[in-house]
């Protein structure tokens, strides 16, 4: 799927977490377009909609703000990943090569910082998410990965690195005992969060729908921006257009639609996750999962996350060792219409494989689809102002890794427009700033 056009596409593949619809799901706050506003915001997934929530929250003069959204909300990538989020170590490790220990403190800790303000979040406005804190066990099947992860641990530890004290570091020869994990060669847990992402979007939505003037408008895919010499910027949909003093991107792997300087720079990428359930007479019943997974099979892009759910069913994501050489199945790809086949089988299989007690369980797939992240050439999104379109900001770009990153993310944008500062005034770390250099990096499959 080549070329610019890239916008999310009609007849998704339906996950798991759509299969109980808020009633705001496809929503048009009026029936026409507001012609003018002070904020308008693209996208209606979690970085959206926390960026609304973030300026509106607290704030005696509101601005007026239009959301707009191709498809329904929460219909993107928020809406079908794993619903979980945590520090994410390996990212820190190469931080602290390519920009320094300071650099990676400020990650860490804005990563682990995420965990707590959804949660917070979540019980203030009582959103029915299911947000449980829990621990994450990443474990590793392969002796080389193992040793591998054992090393960066080590390495940590003696750098004094502050998020290392959440670590706990299981020895070999107690990690199969302790995950369950057939084979499992090495693991370390940590603090992390789970929850219903499109329950928590929705839920977070619907509580500004009641409380401000917010306007939202679903199936309204925006096709251009232009800005005037008015001091406006003029946003096109085929429902018409909108005039708006500032522009949220929150576009991820659909960027490049509505930006087309970030083509090549944010690429989209197709993946793949599941819902797999038990009968319910299953005897005798498989072990119940307490915690969250990372399961390594080798290489880091080979690796599943699992996270079961409150009714015993299990999210299981990745399978990547079943298409990753077939680049056209996901590199540039943002049909998430169709599945990736390959995955099917492996999904199938994957709890009666690796984890003890489930072999006979007739654990199956009842839900599987397929979503689009967005990649940049570094591993990290773009945040801030647009390079080259003053009153123009962006949050895209997050890898498959936005969930510890998005919702404070989105504080540090809105404070940009509220106060009008400078990114170096949000608390935002460095390395997330999107400039004119970090552009100039094409990713690469």
């Amino acid at each position: 799927m080549e070329g610019h056009n890239i916008f999310p596409v009609p007849n998704s593949t339906t996950p798991y977490w759509r299969s109980e619809l808020h009633e705001i799901d496809s929503i048009r706050s009026t029936e026409d377009l507001p012609e003018i506003c002070d904020v308008l915001i693209i996208g209606a997934g979690l970085s959206g909609v926390s960026t609304a929530y973030h300026l509106l929250d607290d704030n005696p003069s509101p601005p007026s703000i239009v959301l707009l959204e191709a498809r329904e909300v929460c219909s993107g990538a928020t809406g079908r990943n794993g619903g979980h989020l945590m520090r994410v170590h390996a990212n820190i490790d190469q931080v602290t090569k390519d920009a320094g220990p300071e650099a990676a403190k400020e990650i860490s800790q804005f990563q682990a910082s995420q965990v707590y303000a959804m949660k917070r979040v979540a019980e203030k406005e009582h959103l029915d998410c299911d947000a449980l804190l829990t621990r994450c066990l990443e474990t590793s099947v392969s002796q080389s990965q193992a040793d591998d992860q054992r090393r960066a641990y080590e390495k940590q530890l003696e750098s004094g690195l502050n998020f290392i004290e959440d670590v706990n570091y299981i020895p070999p020869k107690y990690v199969e005992g302790i995950s369950g994990v057939k084979g499992a060669k090495g693991g370390l847990t940590t603090t992390a969060l789970q929850l219903w992402p499109y329950k928590f979007v929705t839920g977070l939505l619907a509580k500004l729908l009641k409380r401000s003037s917010i306007n939202v408008q679903t199936h309204t895919r925006v096709t251009s921006v232009s800005q005037s010499k008015d001091g406006y910027s003029v946003v096109t949909t085929p429902r018409g257009s909108i005039r708006a003093k500032k522009i949220v991107y929150a576009t991820n792997g659909y960027t490049a639609g509505v930006l087309p300087e970030f083509a090549k720079k944010i690429v989209p990428g197709k993946v793949t996750c599941s819902h797999i359930s038990t009968p319910n007479d299953a005897t005798p019943p498989p072990p119940r999962l307490i915690q969250t997974y990372g399961l390594s099979y080798g290489p880091p892009s080979i690796r599943d996350y699992l996270i079961p759910r409150p009714d015993a069913g299990v999210i299981c994501g990745g399978a990547k060792n079943t298409y990753i050489e077939d680049k056209s199945l996901w590199f540039n790809n943002y049909d998430d219409s169709t599945l990736i086949e390959p995955a099917r089988a492996h999904f199938e299989t994957v709890m009666q494989k690796n984890f003890v007690g489930w072999e006979n369980s007739d654990a199956a797939v009842d839900y599987l689809w397929t979503g689009i992240q967005g990649y940049t050439a570094d591993g990290w999104p773009y945040c801030g102002v647009v390079p080259g379109r003053d009153n123009h900001f962006i949050l895209a770009g997050y890898n498959g890794a936005g969930m510890p990153l998005i919702f404070l993310t989105a504080k540090g944008i809105a404070k940009m427009i509220r106060e009008n500062v400078p990114f170096e005034d949000t608390g935002l770390p460095r390395i997330l700033k999107a400039t004119e250099e970090r552009l100039k990096k094409e990713v690469t499959p």
